[in-house]
């Protein structure tokens, strides 16, 4: 089992020790791990270099998330890629050998694994967390949920289709449905575990929770309801 691992960052040094030491301790050590930065001035980048990480700079004026994710895995040599944000520490030594063994059972495109609160999550965030990743395995055919911050990718299937540059919010999912698209599955793997502190709102960021909703009107385009206005948000 090979895999490479990227990882996108900006001032992350409060956790990137304790993830990047989850990745050296797993029981399948990456072959590389590759740092996507976006200008940090915290000691991140230099921390980076000492761990042996191949550091490549983010050289786009305003942060695209798709952008930075295929800027890294352009740079990888194995089959296997890892998606790992800066601030996810991995809880098992077992979870990256889990997402591959998962995503070979299934010939699956990407597999998704489970995020948890840690002691300093708030409600909201850990409420989330519970809710969308829970606790049995998931296999996504039509209509799947993908989540970035912790994944693992066949590189064959981003090959065959990298993120989406012209989406910059819930790349992840307009990804996870272009590859159901094209008749590959999904899978959400809850045996494979990453702390994520803030969880999916971001510190309850309204400006965030629109610029996904603007990302996601398309992809709901042909649903059953009639899309919110946010008024009182604009």
């Amino acid at each position: 089992m090979k895999y490479d691992v990227v990882i996108r960052c900006k001032n992350e040094m409060e956790w990137l020790p304790r993830v990047i030491s989850s990745l050296n301790n797993q029981s399948v050590k990456p072959s590389q791990i590759i740092l996507v930065d976006n200008s940090s001035d915290d000691g991140s980048l230099e921390y980076a270099k000492k761990e042996n990480c191949v550091v490549l700079k983010y050289d786009k004026a305003e942060f695209n998330y798709s952008y930075a994710l295929n800027l890294g895995i352009t740079e990888t040599c194995e089959d296997e890629v890892l998606i790992l944000s800066a601030h996810c520490e991995l809880v098992t030594t077992e979870s990256v050998q889990n997402m591959i063994e998962v995503r070979h059972t299934y010939k699956a495109a990407g597999v998704y694994g489970r995020q948890i609160p840690t002691v300093n999550s708030n409600p909201v965030d850990t409420r989330d967390l519970i809710t969308v990743f829970g606790r049995e395995r998931i296999v996504f055919e039509r209509h799947p949920f993908f989540h970035n911050a912790f994944s693992l990718i066949d590189r064959t299937a981003w090959e065959d289709c990298p993120f989406n540059e012209s989406q910059n919010g819930a790349e992840d999912r307009f990804w996870a449905r272009e590859q159901a698209l094209k008749g590959r599955k999904i899978i959400y793997e809850p045996e494979s575990i990453a702390f994520h502190e803030h969880g999916l709102n971001q510190g309850a960021s309204m400006d965030r929770a629109l610029r996904v909703c603007k990302s996601l009107k398309d992809f709901h385009k042909d649903d059953m309801f009639s899309w919110p206005t946010f008024k009182e948000y604009k």
